[in-house]
């Protein structure tokens, strides 16, 4: 049992690495966002559907309501990478548990723990800060984005913790309506000029980044916890961060900095908080 845990968390983590790059490669070509996600979509889904081949493709309310939160999740993901930076996209993406603990209060009646209270205000804080902090810097509209793709991330969280899911399914009904919605934009409205470099390089990222990534993750939340997961998937607020910094020399502010150590310190403590209270069931 310890080894085939010890594998789910090598894969969340491989996971993990491949999503750190996602918003570096949209910053990297010119397309419009709804572009990019149109054609990471695409070679994603390929890629999942040829390496689940053998899977049967299933259709309920769960997986229907979990496909729509990941699809905003992944298209309001990169927009707010082309309106602010990377460090700011990620960070904001993962207050993701935070909300979750609000969807639980809200549709499952759930009281929070003193912990959990101590969690949301620290965290409520700190997004405040961060958005203070950064008033000035011309990316509220990204910021407002990230926050969106966080709210709905922890949707994606919430839901796919239901009983009668199915990750494979709804990462694939997902891709597909990302397909539709931003394919549909980028047609009609963004003009893009096409490039052979730059879709070459949203095509091996929709390969490796989303595709790869999503086969790793979905096999991997089978064989650990969902806390493992979440917290091992946080790793990913470091590592993106620290590749936008040697490529584009992105750094933020000191007072969207307090806000941004505020929201990741809540983060882990809930995180941590809901491991040890696991451990002693």
């Amino acid at each position: 049992m310890r080894s085939r845990q010890m594998v789910g968390n090598i894969l969340i983590l491989e996971t993990a690495f491949l999503w750190s790059f996602l918003g570096i490669v949209t910053k990297m070509v010119t397309y419009h966002g709804m572009t990019v996600t149109a054609v990471i979509s695409l070679v994603a889904m390929l890629t999942l559907r040829v390496c689940n081949r053998g899977s049967a493709i299933r259709w309920n309310r769960q997986i229907l309501l979990t496909a729509l939160a990941t699809a905003g999740q992944t298209i309001c993901f990169f927009l707010a990478n082309k309106y602010t930076t990377v460090a700011n996209t990620i960070v904001l993406q993962y207050c993701s548990p935070i909300f979750v603990l609000f969807y639980y209060r809200i549709f499952q009646k759930r009281r929070l723990k003193c912990q959990q209270i101590i969690s949301v205000a620290v965290c409520s804080a700190g997004i405040l800060i961060f958005f203070a902090g950064q008033i000035n810097t011309g990316m509220m509209l990204g910021n407002i984005l990230a926050l969106a793709s966080g709210i709905m991330f922890g949707g994606q969280f919430y839901l796919g913790a239901m009983e009668d899911n199915d990750p494979v399914s709804a990462n694939l009904f997902s891709q597909i309506i990302c397909i539709l919605i931003t394919g549909t934009y980028a047609v009609f409205f963004a003009h893009d000029v096409f490039d052979v470099r730059q879709t070459g390089i949203l095509v091996v990222a929709g390969f490796l980044c989303s595709g790869v990534a999503a086969v790793l993750y979905t096999r991997g939340i089978q064989m650990t916890t969902a806390l493992n997961a979440n917290l091992i998937a946080s790793s990913e607020i470091i590592m993106a961060p620290i590749w936008s910094y040697l490529i584009f020399h992105e750094t933020i502010g000191k007072w969207a900095a307090v806000g941004a150590v505020l929201m990741v310190g809540a983060i882990l403590y809930e995180t941590l908080f809901e491991a040890r209270n696991e451990a002693e069931k």
